[in-house]
């Protein structure tokens, strides 16, 4: 059998070591024969002339100043609301009482009571004012309550008040009057009425609750207290 000379006989011995570490080399190369370049020769000299004259400043105003404002205020903001139109003032009507020619303009009105934050809040009850609009949208008239905090706060919906309509000049076109009166089907005696004055001080009418063992009725009057409606 032949022996294998993987296993067995004598080692082999390792190979010799180098004789000690590499030489180092030369160095870093020498520098650029005549070291780095000069500098430029700076910022360029300022032009002739120095800096050009400044302009003449703003321009004049124009010739009547600014323009006046919007009738009604200043616009909305942005993403608001837009503002409240007034309806145009048509002509006087003859025989029409000062402020009533609105009326003649329009089919249908439209009454929008304003919310009070206060009363909306406490429940404490305060004058109520009302807008009167057309279809359109347009204000037509403005009406406000007058009468005391005692009234209000112990008669309820059944109180006494004056109501003074205004138009857009805030001047009082029509003025109702109405006094404490029941608003119950157990005192038909009693009902509810009311007084209508235009210009105020001059009655052309009046309002007054029929009884009704159901719903409320109510008949127009005129100054001579005739039914007309």
């Amino acid at each position: 059998m032949a022996e294998n000379p993987s296993y067995g006989g004598p080692p082999q011995p390792y190979p010799p070591g180098q004789q000690g570490y590499l030489p180092p080399q030369g160095g870093y190369p020498p520098p650029q024969q005549g070291g780095y370049p000069p500098p430029q020769g700076g910022y360029p000299p300022p032009q002739q002339g120095g800096y050009p004259p400044p302009q003449g400043g703003y321009p004049p105003p124009q010739q009547g100043g600014y323009p006046p404002p919007q009738q009604g205020g200043y616009g909305a903001p942005p993403g608001g609301p837009p503002p409240q139109q007034w309806m145009a003032a048509p002509q006087a009507a003859a025989g029409c009482p000062p402020g009533l020619e609105y009326l003649t303009q329009v089919d249908q009105l439209l009454v929008h009571q304003k919310v009070e934050l206060l009363e909306a809040f406490t429940g404490f009850e305060t004058n109520n004012k009302y807008e009167v609009k057309n279809t359109l949208g347009q204000k037509v008239y403005f009406a406000v309550e007058d009468n005391d905090c005692c009234t209000r706060q112990c008669c309820g919906p059944c109180r006494s008040f004056d109501m003074k309509i205004m138009d857009n000049s805030q001047r009082e076109i029509v003025h109702l009057e109405r006094p404490l009166r029941c608003a119950s089907c157990w005192t038909p005696c009693c009902q509810q009425q009311m007084t209508v004055s235009s210009p105020p001080g001059t009655v052309i009418g009046h309002v007054e609750q029929t009884w009704d063992l159901f719903l409320p009725k109510f008949n127009i009057l005129n100054e001579n207290h005739e039914v007309v409606l």
